[in-house]
């Protein structure tokens, strides 16, 4: 029999295993614990007619009389009314005794017994009868539970009150409330906490209290809610770990504490780092009740400065704290000593917040430290591209866009804090731009001018990219898939984009510059026909072709007879559906085939939100429409070429606007004119009229007299926004490989004391796709550092760890791991460290002497 949930269940089923034809069963309810009207349906559905007796012997006998003699009868028996007795009286009720098809004892503690193996009850159950009634399941399987856990034969009123604890709060778990630590106090208290952090709600049953009050731990820790205590261990570590256990005395919204309760909290945080979990659950807990304004109050008690706080803690709440409060103190977000904002790992509530101020800190710092240089200045393209990747100038404008709209989220800083921080990351973004701008023009003079004709037969001019990947012969049944993602700038790709696609193709790449002007008509069309417009064919007018399709096939050396049944162009593909629509079905590829992706290019010119929000649309694009379309339509042992046409450029509203009023307003851009005057920008031409245009440089815009319009996102310039476009070869991946190494380590080092150690290795990513790495190092059983990157695949990256030689240092640990915490390799070199033969060390003067005498 399964047992029963409830009381009245338990009833239901014993009437079950009555015969049938049953007319006349006694229930002996001596605690009262049933409620029944007049009739009763059993579970097949007979029904009984009820009749209680109370030791009213009279009126029950009326009753009885009167009762439908053709329906079976319950007799529910009972102690008289305003009595309570565990023995009821029948001696009145013989003759049902003789003639009864089956009687039923109530008394939990025989219902129990027969459904746990513990056969006696505590006397304490008969005060606990309604609870004990209406969770008889609950009640019986905890016994169950207790008995394994336990392997006690006898139950005892302690061993009740657990099991009723159980029952009120079953997040209570027994395997806790049975693990009952020995008897020390910090045991106990360690105890105590777990109990608190398994209990949603900050207000402790009293049945809990009471049972935690029968053991010797000191009566103060319950004489304040949880959550106080839960405060009072969080402010103490934190103040302990910063040696200043002192402060929590000065905090007036906690709670006081003998020094014999501060020595129980301090061995029973000892035991409480064993279990991480419980660590930390802990202070992730505590930090939900501490507001930020406490945690603030906190920080300031502790006499290390506000960058060495946040350097040194593990808890995110302090680690925040700390930082708003330097900078509230005039700190520059950019000053910041990176050993603050080192990705390692926080507990605590606040990590979002954490982790967001770190990126602010993070870019911050690395646009500073190219604003506080010269801006460099180059005389050649592949020189200024490898540098311009190399040290993610692309990527930093984005960054700052993430980090603005990051800080506006943070609700819970105050007003005051967010605006400042904002105002600094909006400064930053103004000097990054005269950065970028300065940038622009040194690219503009080596791709116009005397340069112009070098620049339009550059090797990293994008006319070459479809000759520097496709090979020479295309195998017969190999098809070629050119996929132009448009307008996609070089910090999407690199971002949003490549990432993304790296889980399902291998990626090799390099950066090329787009035509100019930055154009579709003009950039899109010299990358698919591989050569600038001065080169493109001439109908019989003279007339020069911009036709992709035609372009295309003389790039292909396909014969325009037969273009249509080897080369397909699709334009604009917005969604699958278009895509079909189109008539581009698995069974429709040709041999070879031009998608062009719509990334922003058709976004971009209407957008009102920032570059962050625009980034995250082209990544809902990308996986919602575009990537779904590539998986469906090409096969491994096809070849797929990715490029872009342009980029894009973010205009300021009247900063920088030029207003045009010497030509025609139809010949009037935003980024470039259609004139051979030389007014404004750089002048770039083709041979031809139609073809000869005036280029804006860095963030320079023009404006026609009759309009007040302006586009905040546009392209056409000459910037390397707008220019910059990656140029990548894709091999779908068969089989996911994720595979981390650690390279050029030495097997030891010889150092001498003191002296600084900079350690120089490498890690590679051999496997198929980015993978997040983190580095785990420490010197003996020292507190380990940590640092995290990302790695793409097939490429490495070098590391540096740098500290400084300490006699008596014996073996370094590095260890590398993926995100996920799986260990890819670890290497212990040995620290060979001598001593100094300059250094003089003094011994204490009065040691050995006794000051007591």
């Amino acid at each position: 029999m399964s047992i029963p949930s409830k009381l009245d269940d338990y009833t239901l089923q014993w009437l079950t295993k009555l015969p049938k034809a049953a007319k006349l069963v006694l229930w002996l309810d001596p605690y009262t614990l049933l409620e029944l009207a007049d009739h009763l349906v059993d579970n097949r559905g007979k029904s009984w007619q009820i009749l209680s007796y109370r030791g009213d012997d009279f009126r029950f006998r009326a009753r009885l009389n009167h009762l439908d003699k053709t329906q079976p009868v319950i007799i529910w028996i009972r102690p008289p009314i305003g009595k309570v007795s565990l023995l009821l009286d029948l001696t009145y009720l013989a003759d049902l005794l003789n003639r009864h098809d089956g009687i039923l004892d109530l008394r939990l503690e025989s219902i129990l017994a027969e459904l746990t193996p513990y056969k006696a009850w505590p006397s304490d159950l008969a005060t606990q009868g309604n609870l004990a009634a209406s969770h008889l399941g609950a009640l019986a399987n905890a016994a169950k539970l207790f008995h394994h856990i336990t392997k006690k034969s006898v139950l005892n009123s302690h061993d009740l009150k657990l099991l009723l604890l159980h029952i009120r709060q079953p997040e209570l778990t027994l395997e806790l409330l049975c693990n009952i630590p020995s008897q020390s106090p910090a045991s106990l208290l360690t105890w105590y906490l777990q109990i608190i952090l398994t209990t949603p709600s900050n207000d402790l049953n009293p049945s809990l209290v009471e049972l935690i009050g029968d053991f010797p731990m000191p009566s103060e820790f319950l004489e304040f809610p949880p959550s106080d205590l839960l405060c009072f261990v969080y402010a103490y570590h934190a103040a302990t770990v910063m040696l200043t256990p002192q402060a929590v005395d000065r905090l007036l919204w906690l709670p006081r504490l003998s020094s014999a309760c501060l020595s129980i909290i301090e061995s029973a945080l000892t035991l409480l780092q064993e279990d991480k979990t419980t660590w930390t659950t802990l202070f992730t807990r505590a930090e939900q009740l501490l507001t930020l304004e406490k945690l603030s109050d906190l920080v300031r008690q502790f006499t290390a400065t506000k960058q060495e706080i946040a350097s040194r803690t593990d808890f995110s709440g302090i680690w925040v704290a700390a930082v708003c409060i330097a900078i509230d103190e005039s700190r520059p977000l950019e000053e910041f000593d990176p050993v603050v904002y080192t990705p390692r790992p926080l507990i605590g509530n606040y990590c979002d917040i954490a982790q967001t101020l770190q990126q602010v800190l993070v870019v911050s710092r690395k646009v500073n430290s190219h604003l506080s240089q010269p801006c460099p200045v180059f005389n050649d393209i592949s020189h200024l591209l490898e540098w311009y990747r190399t040290e993610k100038i692309h990527t930093q404008e984005l960054e700052i866009s993430r980090a603005i709209r990051g800080v506006i989220k943070l609700k819970q800083l105050p007003g005051k804090l967010l605006e400042n921080i904002i105002k600094q990351l909006q400064n930053l973004r103004l000097q990054w731009r005269d950065f970028l701008n300065h940038l622009d023009e040194n690219l503009a003079d080596l791709v116009t001018g005397s340069n112009w004709s070098k620049f339009c037969h550059h090797p990293r001019h994008s006319t070459q990219f479809l000759s520097d990947v496709l090979p020479s012969s295309i195998p017969n049944k190999t098809r070629v898939w050119f996929l132009i993602f448009d307008g996609m700038r070089l910090d999407a790709w690199d971002l949003v984009i490549r990432p993304i696609l790296e889980d399902h193709f291998q990626i090799q790449e390099k950066l090329y510059l787009t035509s100019l002007p930055s154009i579709t008509d003009i950039a899109r069309v010299a990358l698919i026909a591989g050569t600038t417009p001065d080169q493109w064919e001439k109908n019989a007018k003279c007339e020069t072709i911009s036709d992709h399709n035609f372009l295309a096939a003389k790039k292909f050396n396909i014969p325009q007879d037969r273009r249509k049944q080897e080369l397909q162009i699709t334009v604009r593909s917005e969604t699958v559906a278009r895509q079909l629509k189109l008539g581009l079905g698995e069974e429709d590829a040709k041999k070879y085939n031009i998608l062009i992706y719509n990334v922003s290019d058709d976004w971009i010119h209407n957008w009102r939100d920032d570059l962050a929000s625009l980034n995250d649309f082209i990544q809902k694009t990308l996986v919602e429409s575009i990537l779904p379309d590539l998986k469906s339509r090409i096969n491994p042992q096809d070849i797929i070429v990715l490029s872009s046409d342009h980029g894009f450029v973010e205009l300021d509203c009247e900063k920088n606007k030029i207003k045009i009023t010497q030509i025609d307003s139809h010949d009037v851009r935003y980024r470039y004119l259609k004139t051979d005057q030389a007014i404004h920008g750089k002048s770039v031409s083709y041979g031809r009229s139609e073809y000869t245009y005036q280029v804006a440089v860095g963030r320079q815009w023009f404006n026609r007299p009759d309009s007040n319009k302006m586009e905040r996102f546009t392209h056409g310039g000459i910037s390397l926004d707008e220019m910059v476009v990656p140029g990548a070869i894709l091999k779908p991946i068969t089989k996911q490989i994720r595979k981390l190494e650690l390279l050029d380590l030495p097997s030891q080092l010889l150092f001498r004391e003191d002296e600084e150690i900079k350690l120089v290795f490498s890690i590679l990513n051999s496997g198929t796709q980015r993978s997040s790495f983190l580095i785990n190092w420490r010197i003996d059983d020292n507190q380990p550092k940590f640092l995290q990157q990302e790695l793409v695949a097939g490429t490495h990256t070098p590391v540096t760890l740098t500290f400084l030689a300490d006699l008596g240092q014996q073996i370094l640990t590095i260890e590398l791991l993926d995100t996920e915490g799986t260990r890819h390799a670890i290497n212990r070199i040995s620290l060979q460290i001598s001593a100094r033969h300059d250094k003089v060390e003094f011994s204490d003067p009065l040691a050995g002497l006794d000051f007591n005498d």
